[in-house]
């Protein structure tokens, strides 16, 4: 339940807007001083603070100010008797969600109440990137084992409680694949949170998922949320899964399990809605046989697994890859060559990617840096992709790659009653490039 640090002096008034917020399923702590108040928010947390401007021992705009210095995510309500212009315009430039007079109607409050809590849920999200790396691109592909991957990534997402373990190399889009899984489901509008098991110190973790309270540990001056609750509503990727130390996984399988939590120090439980979506490139059943990962946790991560191929096997994905990494390089660039030499796409089919997909787009990010060419010819390449001839793989010529490429749009096309928009999301594809390649195809234009 959503939790209120209510600030008001008048007892009587105090009591009657405990009692009106309970009933909705608020739980309410009061203060009668701005000292309390301030007191309350170091030693925990809030989802909305309601308060009078009228303090007996400080004025109320000062504590405004502090309270959102303390604590940006948390929205602030001001309820008060003053109904003056001036101290309205003042406490919603310091800050404040909404300004309301006294006495409010019931549902005036609620509704301000409920846009503040949106609020809240806005403001963890940008904090949560605010604390992580975000990166995105599109998922393209239209190869065989990448469409199976993206249709089992699809049922997943309409599963909103249950965990999806994601696995596959390094480079193949793991995290691109959580946030389609997150793009897809209900809980599209709530935060995307990003937190990788393998980049946290060992002794941060907990804290760093479950939050922690003021004086829990040396430098933790004020209560601050873990990500578990900054992903409230949403979804919370845990990448690289397997490095989670072995003693913070059964609190980690509580959560998953539906049970609330604790603070790094704190007393009081808190209930989370969150839908995990973990990855891994380690193989995890092999961590369960070595005593490095609990099995109880593993089986139930891997309750929607779905393996994302590596790029070595979806070869004849290359050339819609390029066009896709190469419209972004121009989007954020400003320029960028238009495509490949023949020679160049054979030698990029012919490659066997061990970084797959993440060294594909290196490479072509490196090429159009350094070449004043409209095309990317086969001297762009570094030497071990230029030189690939000698590829232990059979050799894929670009012709037949496009000939499968172009096939396969063609019958989606066809098989969606030539709806383009359609097509394109049933191939992972922008209307564009589908539009492109339907056109080297012959079989465009038609009408959208």
């Amino acid at each position: 339940m959503p939790r209120v640090l209510l600030t008001e002096d008048d007892d009587d008034l105090a009591f009657a807007l405990t009692g009106l917020l309970s009933r909705q399923g608020y739980e309410v702590e009061r203060a009668a001083t701005a000292a309390q108040a301030r007191s309350l928010a170091a030693r925990a947390l809030h989802d909305l603070v309601v308060m009078d401007l009228g303090l007996p021992d400080e004025d109320g705009h000062d504590l405004l100010k502090g309270l959102l210095a303390q604590d940006p995510t948390t929205p602030v309500l001001v309820l008060t008797a003053r109904d003056e212009a001036a101290s309205a315009i003042r406490a919603l430039r310091l800050g404040a969600s909404d300004y309301l007079t006294k006495p409010v109607g019931a549902e005036t409050l609620f509704s301000s109440l409920s846009a503040a809590l949106e609020q809240s849920t806005l403001r963890r999200s940008l904090e949560a990137m605010r604390r992580q790396s975000m990166a995105g691109e599109g998922i393209v592909g239209s190869a065989p084992a990448f469409q199976r991957a993206m249709r089992a990534l699809t049922q997943a997402a309409g599963a909103v409680h249950a965990p999806v373990l994601i696995t596959g190399e390094t480079g193949t889009g793991k995290e691109l694949a959580a946030r389609f899984v997150h793009r897809a489901s209900p809980r599209k509008d709530g935060p995307f949170v990003v937190v990788n098991a393998a980049c946290l110190p060992k002794e941060l973790v907990e804290s760093e998922l479950f939050g922690h309270e003021a004086g829990a540990f040396t430098g933790a001056k004020s209560a601050r949320r873990g990500l578990f609750e900054l992903a409230s509503r949403g979804t919370l990727f845990l990448d690289e899964i397997g490095e989670l130390p072995l003693d913070l996984q059964p609190k980690l399988l509580r959560v998953l399990e539906g049970h609330p939590f604790r603070r790094v120090g704190g007393e009081r439980e808190i209930q989370v809605d969150v839908r995990i979506v973990a990855a891994t490139h380690r193989e995890l059943s092999a961590f369960v046989e070595a005593g490095r990962f609990r099995e109880d946790l593993y089986f139930r991560l891997k309750v929607l697994a779905v393996h994302l191929p590596p790029l070595r096997e979806r070869l004849e994905d290359i050339p819609l890859l390029v066009d896709c990494f190469l419209a972004k390089f121009r989007e954020s660039m400003g320029t960028a060559p238009s495509g490949c030499s023949a020679e160049a796409m054979a030698a990029l089919t012919r490659y066997r990617w061990p970084g797959n997909i993440r060294e594909l787009r290196n490479v072509l990010e490196r090429a159009t840096i350094l070449t004043p060419r409209a095309e990317i010819q086969l001297a762009d390449l570094p030497p071990e992709i230029a030189g690939s001839s000698a590829s232990p793989l059979p050799p894929a010529p670009q012709e037949r790659l496009e000939d499968t490429m172009r096939s396969r749009m063609v019958d989606a096309w066809e098989a969606s009653g030539r709806n383009l928009s359609q097509t394109a999301r049933t191939l992972g594809v922008t209307r564009v490039t589908l539009r492109s390649w339907l056109r080297k195809a012959g079989a465009y234009p038609v009408k959208d």
